[in-house]
């Protein structure tokens, strides 16, 4: 034997060696893949009895019973209530699924539920690596119909193993995948609307096998189409038509991450796939895009939110989360929530949320909620569509059903708050009275009280019948009914006057009342009141001491007086 024909075969014989490594690894990650797969909830072996004319309801509720888990999907695709008879069977899973709902629906799960999907058509895929220089690999190639032969445009293309690339079909259903720091096996995925999943694998010529890094994923089932991020103005306005086109395919499916570095949704470390990645920690120096957040994410100006946040999330500008909220949301002008928020919402300008199921939402202008089973701050206004626990604004309140307190420096609007403040109450199912009476000061007034079941504000102007320094006089109070029946009423109201002279001048002289104001139904809408009171009167003149006065009936005019008085007059009930 040669020394040549020796060093030539044994050059064979070690590529042989290293041909049949890599074929023993593909197997393996094959094998190990299948063996995960078997632990799902779709590889199950299931053992089904014959159901006879029985609704698809019946046969998922006792799936989901006997196999622990639960089925998600738009309801509009299934039909629960249809009657079906189907064999019995034995085998996996996803096969009885299929052979239920039929080829054109497409199952995906979760930890603790079955998705499906409407998916009719199918792809196919034709690809090759191109290229692997400076630690890269470049995979590019065409997606079409398997039915048509036509080229898929917008077809998802991402790298299924660690979510590091991803990438859309242009309109000839070509696509390249740019992979940095590549494995010896890749794994490439596609998804599209309507479109069955497809995923193949390609194998890197290279002489050592690394340990493939996967990636955790997860699901989000969304229930409400129209109540997504990019159905909102501002989720929208930041996003670009790609990334809108991605979420689309993908649907729910998501990546977990533990960090995130963005400049804008387009410039980030998840590249194309940001929009799909759940960051533990993020950081986007201008703006950023997320399928969720599961600890703290920072921005210079927004974030963009997919579906869930849980943890805190701060914006020197604008918060858009797309799902829940759970912990502090806090923004320079304005956060908006699609769904629930369990927790503190800080907003500048506004904070805009669905539903608050507990928690509070604090903002320096207009806070806005569907339904808010907590707290409402704000400096100009608070709304809230349904019920609401509490609402305090410097200038309007609005609810339908309010559990607790209303305060408002104007105006308090709901269908029912026993307990509002404000200058003016709008309660549709509270208290409405117009009321004319004389005090023992000879000041003659009318007087409207607004407000709910129990408490109230009253609002009055009126006039001196004979003073000589007082012509005018307003007045200020709230008040509570502390009894009420068909013939008689009992209220409580303290009330400050403020005074003016016959050119509307202010006198800075003023008159602090309680009074105890029983009324009694002389009509169906009229009542007759004579309310004792307890006063404190500053003097109209020059005092002559500093100490207080105490008297039984009128104040002194030159001592500060604590008095009593009173006051008779009619009410009409609205």
């Amino acid at each position: 034997m040669s020394k040549f024909k020796f060093i030539r075969d044994i050059k064979m014989i070690i590529y042989i060696i290293r041909k049949a490594k890599l074929f023993i690894a593909f197997l393996g990650m094959l094998l190990v893949h299948e063996h995960v797969s078997a632990q799902g909830k779709l590889s199950r072996q299931v053992d089904i009895p014959r159901y006879e004319r029985t609704s698809i309801r019946q046969i998922f509720d006792s799936l989901s019973e006997k196999e622990s888990f639960y089925f998600s999907f738009n309801s509009n695709l299934v039909n629960l209530d249809s009657l079906v008879t189907i064999r019995s069977y034995k085998g996996v899973l996803i096969d009885y699924l299929t052979l239920l709902l039929g080829e054109r629906f497409s199952f995906k799960e979760t930890m603790s539920h079955v998705l499906i999907s409407y998916a009719p058509e199918r792809m196919d895929v034709a690809a090759n690596i191109s290229s692997k220089e400076s630690n890269r690999a470049m995979i590019s190639g065409y997606v079409k119909d398997i039915r048509t032969n036509r080229a898929i445009s917008n077809a998802s293309v991402y790298e299924r193993q660690a979510f590091l690339a991803s990438t859309l079909s242009d309109n000839n259903g070509f696509f390249e995948l740019d992979i940095k720091n590549p494995e010896n096996l890749i794994a490439i995925a596609l998804s599209k609307e309507n479109y069955r999943d497809t995923s193949i694998i390609l194998l890197l010529p290279v002489e050592t096998f690394k340990s493939l890094k996967k990636r955790r994923v997860g699901y989000y089932q969304v229930n409400d189409a129209d109540k997504t991020v990019y159905n909102n103005f501002f989720g929208d306005f930041f996003t670009s038509s790609a990334q809108k086109i991605q979420s689309l395919n993908l649907g729910g499916m998501f990546a977990y991450s533990p960090v995130q570095v963005s400049l804008t949704p387009g410039l980030s470390t998840h590249g194309f796939f940001q929009s799909q990645v759940v960051n533990n920690f993020s950081i986007n120096i201008i703006g950023g895009s997320s399928a969720g957040v599961e600890g703290v994410e920072l921005a210079g100006g927004f974030n963009i939110t997919q579906y869930h946040v849980d943890g805190t999330q701060f914006a020197g500008v604008l918060n858009i989360v797309g799902g829940n909220v759970n912990g502090l949301q806090m923004a320079g002008v304005g956060n908006v929530v699609l769904h629930s928020l369990s927790g503190v919402q800080v907003g500048g300008v506004w904070n805009q949320v669905d539903t608050v199921k507990s928690g509070l939402q604090i903002v320096g202008a207009v806070n806005l909620g569907k339904e808010v089973k907590g707290t409402q701050i704000a400096g100009l206004m608070n709304s809230s569509q349904g019920r609401v626990r509490n609402q305090i604004a410097g200038g309007i309140n609005s609810a339908k059903r309010v559990s607790g307190v209303q305060i408002a420096g104007l105006l308090n609007i709901a269908d029912s708050s026993d307990y509002p403040i404000g200058v003016f109450n709008w309660i549709k199912n509270g208290t409405k009275q117009l009321s004319v009476g004389v005090d023992d000061s000879k000041f003659f007034s009318l007087n409207f009280r607004s407000g709910g079941r129990v408490m109230y504000s009253m609002i009055g102007f009126g006039l001196y019948l004979d003073d000589p320094v007082f012509k005018y006089g307003a007045e200020f109070g709230i008040g509570a009914h502390l009894m009420t029946t068909p013939k008689f009423m009992l209220s409580a109201e303290l009330l400050q006057r403020t005074n003016f002279g016959d050119r509307f001048n202010l006198e800075d002289v003023q008159r602090i009342s309680f009074r105890v104001v029983p009324a009694v139904y002389v009509s169906k809408k009229l009542q007759l009141y004579a309310a004792p009171s307890f006063h404190y009167s500053e003097a109209v003149e020059s005092p002559t001491s500093k100490a207080v006065l105490w008297k039984i009936w009128q104040a002194d005019r030159q001592r500060n007086t604590f008095h009593g008085g009173g006051t008779v007059g009619l009410t009409y009930v609205f």
